[in-house]
Protein backbone atom coordinates (compact mmCIF):
# COMPACT_ATOMS: atom_id res chain seq x y z
CA UNK A 1 0.00 0.00 0.00
CA UNK A 2 2.84 2.37 0.83
CA UNK A 3 4.41 1.81 -2.58
CA UNK A 4 1.14 2.41 -4.36
CA UNK A 5 0.63 5.70 -2.52
CA UNK A 6 4.21 6.74 -3.24
CA UNK A 7 3.79 6.05 -6.97
CA UNK A 8 0.71 8.26 -7.09
CA UNK A 9 2.51 11.31 -5.65
CA UNK A 10 3.33 13.88 -8.35
CA UNK A 11 6.67 15.69 -8.28
CA UNK A 12 6.23 19.49 -8.17
CA UNK A 13 7.07 21.23 -11.45
CA UNK A 14 9.93 23.16 -9.91
CA UNK A 15 11.53 19.86 -8.83
CA UNK A 16 11.00 18.06 -12.15
CA UNK A 17 14.43 17.81 -13.87
CA UNK A 18 12.88 17.57 -17.33
CA UNK A 19 10.80 20.71 -16.78
CA UNK A 20 13.81 22.56 -15.37
CA UNK A 21 15.94 21.60 -18.38
CA UNK A 22 13.22 22.70 -20.81
CA UNK A 23 12.68 26.06 -19.12
CA UNK A 24 16.43 26.69 -18.85
CA UNK A 25 16.92 25.95 -22.54
CA UNK A 26 14.05 28.22 -23.52
CA UNK A 27 15.46 31.05 -21.39
CA UNK A 28 18.92 30.68 -22.93
CA UNK A 29 17.55 30.69 -26.46
CA UNK A 30 15.59 33.84 -25.67
CA UNK A 31 18.29 35.77 -23.83
CA UNK A 32 21.42 34.75 -25.79
CA UNK A 33 20.57 36.67 -28.99
CA UNK A 34 19.89 39.76 -26.90
CA UNK A 35 23.23 39.43 -25.12
CA UNK A 36 25.04 38.87 -28.41
CA UNK A 37 23.43 41.99 -29.83
CA UNK A 38 24.66 44.00 -26.85
CA UNK A 39 28.27 42.73 -26.85
CA UNK A 40 28.92 42.77 -30.62
CA UNK A 41 31.09 45.73 -31.47
CA UNK A 42 33.09 46.77 -34.51
CA UNK A 43 36.76 47.60 -33.92
CA UNK A 44 37.13 51.14 -32.55
CA UNK A 45 38.32 53.98 -34.80
CA UNK A 46 42.08 54.06 -35.29
CA UNK A 47 42.55 57.22 -37.34
CA UNK A 48 40.53 59.76 -39.29
CA UNK A 49 41.29 60.20 -43.00
CA UNK A 50 40.07 63.78 -43.02
CA UNK A 51 39.57 65.60 -46.32
CA UNK A 52 41.04 64.05 -49.47
CA UNK A 53 40.35 64.01 -53.20
CA UNK A 54 41.69 61.78 -55.98
CA UNK A 55 40.23 60.41 -59.25
CA UNK A 56 38.70 57.07 -60.20
CA UNK A 57 38.87 54.99 -63.37
CA UNK A 58 36.17 57.16 -64.94
CA UNK A 59 38.20 60.31 -64.35
CA UNK A 60 35.63 61.37 -61.75
CA UNK A 61 36.54 62.90 -58.40
CA UNK A 62 36.46 60.51 -55.47
CA UNK A 63 37.15 61.47 -51.88
CA UNK A 64 35.79 61.98 -48.40
CA UNK A 65 32.75 63.85 -49.70
CA UNK A 66 31.72 61.20 -52.25
CA UNK A 67 32.22 58.33 -49.77
CA UNK A 68 30.69 60.06 -46.74
CA UNK A 69 28.00 57.97 -45.06
CA UNK A 70 29.29 54.83 -46.73
CA UNK A 71 31.17 51.81 -45.40
CA UNK A 72 34.07 51.05 -47.71
CA UNK A 73 37.06 48.76 -47.88
CA UNK A 74 40.44 49.69 -49.36
CA UNK A 75 43.08 47.61 -51.10
CA UNK A 76 46.39 48.51 -52.75
CA UNK A 77 47.79 47.42 -56.11
CA UNK A 78 49.24 48.56 -59.42
CA UNK A 79 48.21 47.40 -62.87
CA UNK A 80 51.65 46.12 -63.93
CA UNK A 81 52.24 44.20 -60.69
CA UNK A 82 54.03 40.92 -61.52
CA UNK A 83 53.45 39.23 -58.17
CA UNK A 84 50.65 39.38 -55.61
CA UNK A 85 48.22 41.90 -57.10
CA UNK A 86 46.17 39.69 -59.46
CA UNK A 87 45.38 37.12 -56.76
CA UNK A 88 44.87 39.83 -54.16
CA UNK A 89 42.36 41.73 -56.29
CA UNK A 90 40.54 38.48 -57.10
CA UNK A 91 40.19 37.83 -53.35
CA UNK A 92 39.14 41.44 -52.84
CA UNK A 93 36.30 41.03 -55.31
CA UNK A 94 34.94 38.05 -53.34
CA UNK A 95 33.95 40.41 -50.54
CA UNK A 96 31.12 41.82 -52.64
CA UNK A 97 29.41 38.46 -52.80
CA UNK A 98 29.14 38.43 -49.01
CA UNK A 99 27.54 41.87 -48.70
CA UNK A 100 25.23 41.81 -51.73
CA UNK A 101 22.22 41.10 -49.49
CA UNK A 102 22.65 44.40 -47.60
CA UNK A 103 20.06 46.55 -49.28
CA UNK A 104 18.25 49.55 -47.89
CA UNK A 105 16.88 52.60 -49.68
CA UNK A 106 18.21 54.79 -46.87
CA UNK A 107 21.73 53.32 -46.85
CA UNK A 108 24.49 53.30 -49.41
CA UNK A 109 25.97 49.87 -50.25
CA UNK A 110 29.39 48.77 -49.06
CA UNK A 111 32.03 49.81 -51.60
CA UNK A 112 35.44 48.53 -52.61
CA UNK A 113 38.18 51.06 -53.35
CA UNK A 114 41.51 49.92 -54.85
CA UNK A 115 44.32 52.48 -54.70
CA UNK A 116 47.14 52.34 -57.25
CA UNK A 117 50.65 52.74 -55.84
CA UNK A 118 51.94 53.51 -59.36
CA UNK A 119 49.93 56.64 -60.25
CA UNK A 120 52.40 57.84 -62.89
CA UNK A 121 51.52 54.87 -65.11
CA UNK A 122 48.06 54.03 -63.77
CA UNK A 123 46.07 56.85 -65.33
CA UNK A 124 42.26 56.76 -65.28
CA UNK A 125 42.32 55.27 -68.80
CA UNK A 126 44.69 52.48 -67.72
CA UNK A 127 42.57 51.77 -64.65
CA UNK A 128 39.39 51.74 -66.70
CA UNK A 129 40.86 49.01 -68.91
CA UNK A 130 42.05 47.17 -65.80
CA UNK A 131 38.58 47.35 -64.24
CA UNK A 132 36.99 46.13 -67.48
CA UNK A 133 39.36 43.16 -67.55
CA UNK A 134 38.25 42.26 -64.02
CA UNK A 135 34.59 42.90 -64.92
CA UNK A 136 34.42 45.13 -61.86
CA UNK A 137 30.89 46.12 -60.78
CA UNK A 138 29.83 49.72 -60.19
CA UNK A 139 30.53 49.64 -56.45
CA UNK A 140 34.23 48.92 -57.04
CA UNK A 141 36.40 51.98 -57.70
CA UNK A 142 40.04 52.08 -58.87
CA UNK A 143 41.80 55.20 -57.69
CA UNK A 144 44.81 57.20 -58.87
CA UNK A 145 45.93 60.81 -58.79
CA UNK A 146 48.78 63.08 -57.79
CA UNK A 147 51.65 61.14 -56.21
CA UNK A 148 51.99 63.57 -53.31
CA UNK A 149 48.28 63.51 -52.50
CA UNK A 150 48.17 59.73 -52.80
CA UNK A 151 51.17 59.25 -50.51
CA UNK A 152 49.73 61.68 -47.99
CA UNK A 153 46.47 59.73 -47.85
CA UNK A 154 47.84 56.20 -47.82
CA UNK A 155 51.04 56.56 -45.79
CA UNK A 156 50.35 59.43 -43.42
CA UNK A 157 46.63 59.02 -42.82
CA UNK A 158 45.74 55.41 -43.62
CA UNK A 159 49.06 54.23 -42.18
CA UNK A 160 50.02 51.76 -44.91
CA UNK A 161 53.52 51.36 -46.30
CA UNK A 162 54.51 51.98 -49.92
CA UNK A 163 57.99 50.94 -51.01
CA UNK A 164 60.28 52.28 -53.69
CA UNK A 165 60.14 50.99 -57.25
CA UNK A 166 62.54 48.05 -57.54
CA UNK A 167 63.80 46.61 -60.82
CA UNK A 168 63.45 42.86 -61.31
CA UNK A 169 65.83 40.69 -63.34
CA UNK A 170 64.80 39.50 -66.79
CA UNK A 171 63.41 42.63 -68.41
CA UNK A 172 64.07 46.38 -68.23
CA UNK A 173 60.31 46.90 -67.92
CA UNK A 174 59.86 44.40 -65.10
CA UNK A 175 59.71 45.94 -61.63
CA UNK A 176 57.93 45.75 -58.32
CA UNK A 177 56.61 48.29 -55.84
CA UNK A 178 56.32 47.14 -52.27
CA UNK A 179 52.86 47.73 -50.79
CA UNK A 180 50.84 46.41 -47.92
CA UNK A 181 49.02 43.12 -48.53
CA UNK A 182 46.08 43.98 -46.31
CA UNK A 183 42.57 45.31 -46.62
CA UNK A 184 41.49 48.38 -44.65
CA UNK A 185 37.96 49.02 -43.34
CA UNK A 186 36.69 52.62 -43.26
CA UNK A 187 33.40 53.59 -41.64
CA UNK A 188 30.69 56.10 -42.56
CA UNK A 189 32.61 58.92 -40.86
CA UNK A 190 35.79 58.32 -42.82
CA UNK A 191 37.56 56.68 -39.85
CA UNK A 192 39.89 53.68 -40.22
CA UNK A 193 38.45 50.76 -38.23
CA UNK A 194 41.08 48.09 -38.80
CA UNK A 195 43.45 46.14 -41.04
CA UNK A 196 42.88 42.56 -42.19
CA UNK A 197 44.92 40.02 -44.11
CA UNK A 198 43.81 38.67 -47.48
CA UNK A 199 43.37 35.03 -46.47
CA UNK A 200 39.90 33.53 -46.17
CA UNK A 201 39.69 33.65 -42.37
CA UNK A 202 40.80 37.28 -42.21
CA UNK A 203 38.39 38.25 -44.99
CA UNK A 204 35.57 36.61 -43.06
CA UNK A 205 36.35 38.71 -39.98
CA UNK A 206 36.57 41.83 -42.13
CA UNK A 207 33.22 41.09 -43.75
CA UNK A 208 31.58 40.59 -40.34
CA UNK A 209 32.91 43.94 -39.12
CA UNK A 210 31.81 45.71 -42.31
CA UNK A 211 28.32 44.20 -42.11
CA UNK A 212 28.03 45.24 -38.46
CA UNK A 213 28.98 48.84 -39.30
CA UNK A 214 26.52 48.92 -42.19
CA UNK A 215 23.66 47.58 -40.07
CA UNK A 216 24.24 49.47 -36.82
CA UNK A 217 26.22 52.55 -37.82
CA UNK A 218 29.65 53.92 -36.88
CA UNK A 219 28.79 54.66 -33.26
CA UNK A 220 28.72 51.00 -32.16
Amino acid sequence: MANEIGNDVKVPLWKNPFAIAFLTGAAVLTILPLLQHQVMRAPPPIASLGSWHLVDQQGQSIGDDTLKGQVWIASFFFSRCPSVCPAQQADFRKILGHVADLRDDDKKPIRLVSFSVDPEFDTPAVLQAYAAKLQAPDQWSFVTGDQTALTDLLVKRMMVDIGERRALPGSPDLFDIGHVERFVLIDQNGDVRGFWGTDELARGNLINAARLLWKRGPEI
